[in-house]
């Protein structure tokens, strides 16, 4: 466990030497109208501010392809490859200090796998079953949670603290 540790240690120092951009497009997150910061590595699609969405263009994030992104990049495929090596995704969201409104994902397809990390306390993940009842807390700090996030609703419970979210998700194949 020593090198999953020094793995999870290093990309949290990374997190906390990075300016977060605001998530401007991520309507059906917010809470209140409050804009949060993330963003996404990865493969994504050509959309954005000032883009228009256009699903046949799976590509890089411009993120990804920017150096200043790389160290997190390559440490956070490294804690999933450490964590689940079969585990396949083409993209991860990464959140700052995020309590998200209840939501479905739009364009996940599958089981994504998601893990807390920071100094904080709460922000359990709630989940809800498909009717959008019955929902359950699952702790998120230093815990990887799976679950299909465009099948069952879902939100973030209050916390204090810096809290970073990572969402490793497959955009599937029907944008590829």
């Amino acid at each position: 466990m020593g090198e999953y540790k020094k793995v999870k240690d290093e990309l949290v120092d990374e997190l906390n030497k990075l300016s977060f951009p605001l998530a401007k497009s991520r309507h059906n997150i917010q809470r209140g109208g409050v804009t949060k910061e993330g963003f996404v590595l990865g493969k994504v699609f050509n959309w954005g501010d000032g883009l228009k969405n256009d699903p046949r263009q799976f590509r890089p994030s411009n993120r990804t392809q920017n150096p200043r992104f790389h160290r997190v990049w390559l440490l956070s495929k490294k804690l999933i490859q450490l964590h689940d090596p079969d585990f396949k995704f083409t993209s991860i969201q990464y959140n700052k200090n995020n309590r998200t409104a209840r939501h479905q994902d739009a364009y996940n397809t599958g089981i994504s796998s998601m893990i807390g990390l920071g100094d904080y306390t709460g922000g359990d993940l709630l989940i809800f079953d498909e009717e959008g009842k019955n929902p359950k807390a699952y702790k998120t700090k230093d815990k990887w949670i799976k679950f299909d996030g465009s099948k069952y609703p879902h939100e973030t419970m209050a916390f204090k603290g810096t809290r970073y979210t990572l969402v490793y998700y497959n955009a599937g194949s029907r944008y590829k």
